[in-house]
């Protein structure tokens, strides 16, 4: 392991930490193989229960190292592309939360990488663009899946057409963010978020996440088919028995106590 990636585990949150601050966080090749392999190790861990995806320094991620792919052929392009897309699947796919702590720049690739993670907390300086058009490409990493989801097919065509930049606040209006927070302040506040999530029900939230990722092209009935198989399962784990048991001790409890002051 080079150190490009680095992954933290505590309290049932796990971080990955792209490690490269004096590129912006830009990932080359070796980086995106490190980071394959910390994703598929944080989802294949059951101790952890929500993902915290972050960078090192004053940049979230300035998306692929340019030197990394300059000289490429048209063909060794695509090659690279679809490989680099797989962190994107296994972001998505991944039955735990993940939480981007986005830090400060998050352009290009690494802009898309923060929209493919669940929610999004950024600190106040943080900087977003999908500035593929900048250098003659079109918007990659699913950008141009995610982004329509989160503000708007029009709004994405002008963000995407002109590579305009987002300051946090504007992205948080629009959409692509879910909080602001003071500068330095976003992997506290995502760890925070990441706390309170972990302490709820596993398997519930996964099946949400699953069910949500699909929503936007399921019609109604194929939802509610897809919500009654998800509670079928969440019925039946020990976990919510537990938390049933536990709701109704506390209501029984309560009702004792206005008994006694009656």
């Amino acid at each position: 392991m080079s150190g490009k990636v680095i992954v933290e585990k505590e309290n049932g949150v796990a971080v990955i930490r792209l490690n490269r601050p004096e590129v912006m966080n830009a990932f080359d090749l070796e980086t995106q193989e490190e980071l394959a392999g910390a994703i598929k190790d944080v989802a294949n861990d059951d101790n952890a229960k929500v993902l915290i995806f972050t960078g090192t320094g004053k940049a979230f991620c300035a998306g692929v190292d340019i030197a990394d792919i300059e000289g490429l052929s048209a063909q060794q392009t695509r090659s690279s592309l679809k490989n680099a897309q797989q962190l994107i699947v296994a972001l998505a796919n991944m039955e735990k939360p993940v939480i981007a702590a986005v830090n400060g720049l998050a352009v290009g690739a690494g802009c898309s990488i923060a929209m493919a993670c669940d929610i999004i907390i950024a600190s106040s300086n943080a900087l977003f663009s999908q500035s593929f058009v900048k250098i003659g490409l079109v918007s990659d990493m699913g950008g141009m899946y995610f982004l329509p989801r989160m503000v708007g097919l029009a709004r994405a065509k002008e963000l995407l057409f002109t590579g305009a930049a987002l300051d946090a606040k504007s992205a948080r209006d629009i959409g692509m963010v879910n909080r602001v927070v003071p500068e330095g302040e976003s992997e506290r506040a995502a760890k925070d978020l990441a706390r309170e999530i972990a302490a709820g029900p596993v398997k519930p939230i996964g099946l949400m996440k699953k069910i949500l990722n699909q929503s936007t092209y399921l019609d109604l009935p194929s939802l509610l088919e897809l919500e009654a198989e998800a509670q079928e399962v969440c019925a039946q784990t020990e976990d919510h028995k537990i938390r049933v048991q536990a709701f109704l001790n506390r209501k029984k409890g309560h009702v004792d106590a206005e008994n006694d002051h009656r």
